[in-house]
C-alpha cells in the first residue's frame, strides 16, 4: 500500500513539475511569440477591448489609427508594404504584426507600469509608434513604381533610418477581406515587400563591391585591363553590353562605362577571400540584423543576400569573374544594395537599417523607449570611400546614368542590368545624393524592366525630386 502511495505521489509530483514547466515556458520564454501570433484568437478577443495605438511617420503624420473599432490608414496602398495588414481572418503582417504587443497594449511581461495602471484604475491603451518612415518620400516612391513590379529603398546613411520602403504591386489593407482571394490567384506577390523579402541578381551594381574589395587590398584605381567586348577568361565567357569594346581602361572609366570584362578581371585580381570579406562587411552572407538590440527586425522576414548557395565553399576563378559584375550565384535584396551605397556615402561605416524610432505611451508624447542604429560593418575606410564616391559621380556625369543629373542635387550612382533567362533583364539604379548638406542613399529595382539607365534612373529621380522639395 505504501509503495502504491509513493508511486501515486511521484506521478502527481512529476505531473505538477511538467505543468509548472509548461506554463513557465509560455509565460517566460514564448510570450513574445504568442503576442505576435496571427492565429491567436484569444489574443484577438482581448485586443478588441483595448484602443489600438497610433502609428506616426518621422514628421508626426498619422499613418494608422483606430476609429470606432476600425483600423484607418492615411494612405493605405502607399503604406501597406510597410505597415502590412490587420485582419481577423488573415492575421497581421508588417509593423502591425511585428509590433502588435505594443500597439495592442498587451504587455509582454507584468511590470511597474501595469501595477500602477491597476492601482490608479487607468484603462489599458495601446502604445503609439513613431517610425523613421517619411510619408512624402514613401508616397513618391510608390507612385514612381506605378505600373511596374519592383521596389525602392531610401536610407539615411548617417543613422540607418529607413525613409522609404516601397514595393509594387501593392494592396489595400482596408479591403483585404474582399481582395485576398483575387490577390492570391493573381500571383503578383502584392502581399510581399519586394524591398526586403525578395532577392535578385544585382548585376552591375555589384561592381561597387568589387571596386571596394580591390581598393581596400592595394589595387590602385589606375590599374588597367583591356576589354575586347567578348572574351573567354578563366574558362568562362564574359560579354559586355551589346559587345561594346572599351579597349584599355582603368577603374574609373570602367565603372562609368560599366565594363563587365574589366570587373571580371578585377574580381579575380582581388582574390576570392578579399572579395568575400568585403562583400560580407557590406552585409552579404550575414544576418546583420541579429547584431541589433531590437530582435524584432528579424521578424520582418528579411531575405539574406548571398554570394553563393553554400557559404564557405571555394569560389573558382570563373565564378568569381562573373560575381565581379553581379551575375553567377550572387543575389541581393534592394535593401542590401541601398546598404552598399549608404556605407560608401557614410565614409565606409555601415549603419544597420531600422524602422521604429520611438514607442510612446498611448495618446501622449511620453517616450517609453527610444531606438537607434548600430554600426554593423566597416567595409571600407574614409579614404577609399572618397575614391569610390568620385567614381560614382563620374557614372552620373559621363557614364551610364547621365539621366540622373539634376539641378540642385548632386547624385552619385551606379546602374545595373541583371541578365535573366526567359524575359527582360532586371533594371537597377543605386546610389546616394547630396543637397544642402543633407544626404540620402537609395536603391531602385524594376523587375524585368530592361536597362537600369533607361528604366530605374527615372524612378529614382522622382524620389529625389520629392526629397529636394522637402528640404526647401
Amino acid at each position: 500500500m505504501q509503495r502504491r502511495i509513493r508511486r501515486m505521489f511521484g506521478f502527481f509530483l512529476f505531473a505538477f513539475v511538467v505543468l509548472i514547466g509548461w506554463q513557465s515556458y509560455w509565460h517566460l520564454f514564448a510570450s513574445d511569440r504568442l503576442l505576435t501570433m496571427p492565429g491567436n484568437r484569444r489574443l484577438a478577443r482581448a485586443e478588441s477591448a483595448i484602443p489600438r495605438g497610433v502609428i506616426y511617420d518621422r514628421n508626426g503624420v498619422k499613418l494608422a489609427w483606430s476609429e470606432n473599432g476600425t483600423r484607418r490608414y492615411a494612405d493605405p496602398m502607399v503604406t501597406a508594404p510597410v505597415l502590412g495588414y490587420l485582419d481577423p481572418v488573415y492575421g497581421r503582417t508588417g509593423v502591425e504584426g511585428i509590433w502588435n504587443a505594443e500597439l495592442s497594449g498587451l504587455s509582454r511581461h507584468f511590470g511597474a507600469a501595469d501595477l500602477q495602471r491597476i492601482v490608479t484604475g487607468e484603462k489599458p491603451h495601446g502604445k503609439d509608434l513613431v517610425l523613421t518612415l517619411d510619408l512624402k518620400l514613401q508616397k513618391a516612391a510608390q507612385q514612381a513604381l506605378k505600373g511596374q513590379a519592383g521596389a525602392v529603398v531610401v536610407l539615411d546613411p548617417a543613422t540607418g533610418a529607413i525613409l522609404a520602403l516601397a514595393s509594387a504591386p501593392t494592396f489595400n489593407p482596408r479591403t483585404l477581406a474582399d481582395d485576398y482571394d483575387r490577390i492570391i490567384r493573381a500571383k503578383t506577390g502584392a502581399l510581399r515587400n519586394r524591398a526586403l523579402q525578395d532577392h535578385y541578381p544585382p548585376g552591375s551594381t555589384m561592381k561597387l563591391v568589387t571596386a571596394a574589395a580591390a581598393l581596400m587590398n592595394d589595387i590602385d584605381e589606375d590599374t588597367a585591363f583591356t576589354c575586347p567586348g567578348r572574351s573567354r577568361i578563366y574558362n568562362v565567357t564574359v560579354t559586355d553590353y551589346h559587345g561594346a569594346k572599351h579597349g584599355s581602361i582603368a577603374m574609373e572609366t570602367a565603372l562609368a562605362k560599366s565594363c563587365n570584362n574589366y570587373f571580371a578581371r578585377l574580381a579575380v585580381r582581388a582574390g576570392a577571400d578579399n572579395f568575400t570579406h568585403t562583400a560580407e562587411a557590406f552585409g552579404f552572407n550575414t544576418r546583420w540584423w541579429s547584431k541589433l538590440t531590437d530582435s524584432r527586425v528579424d521578424e520582418m522576414s528579411i531575405a539574406r543576400s548571398s554570394l553563393a548557395p553554400n557559404a564557405g565553399t571555394a569560389i573558382p576563378d570563373g565564378e568569381l569573374a562573373h560575381m565581379g559584375f553581379g551575375q553567377s550565384t550572387v543575389v541581393a535584396t534592394p535593401l542590401q544594395m541601398a546598404m552598399v551605397t549608404a556605407a560608401i556615402a557614410n565614409d565606409g561605416e555601415l549603419k544597420a537599417p531600422y524602422l521604429v524610432s520611438e514607442v510612446r505611451k498611448g495618446s501622449t508624447d511620453r517616450v517609453l523607449k527610444h531606438y537607434a542604429s548600430l554600426a554593423v560593418g566597416f567595409p571600407l575606410d574614409g579614404y577609399t570611400a572618397d575614391k569610390l564616391k568620385g567614381m560614382m559621380r563620374q557614372v552620373v556625369t559621363r557614364g551610364t546614368a547621365t539621366r540622373a543629373n539634376m539641378r540642385g542635387i548632386t547624385v552619385y550612382g551606379k546602374t545595373g542590368t541583371a541578365q535573366q533567362t526567359g524575359g527582360q533583364d532586371h533594371a537597377w539604379f543605386v546610389g546616394f545624393a547630396e543637397c544642402d548638406q543633407a544626404q540620402i542613399a537609395f536603391a531602385v529595382l524594376i523587375e524585368r524592366g530592361g536597362t537600369g539607365g533607361q528604366v530605374a534612373v527615372p524612378v529614382a529621380k522622382q524620389v529625389l525630386e520629392a526629397w529636394k522639395e522637402e528640404l526647401e
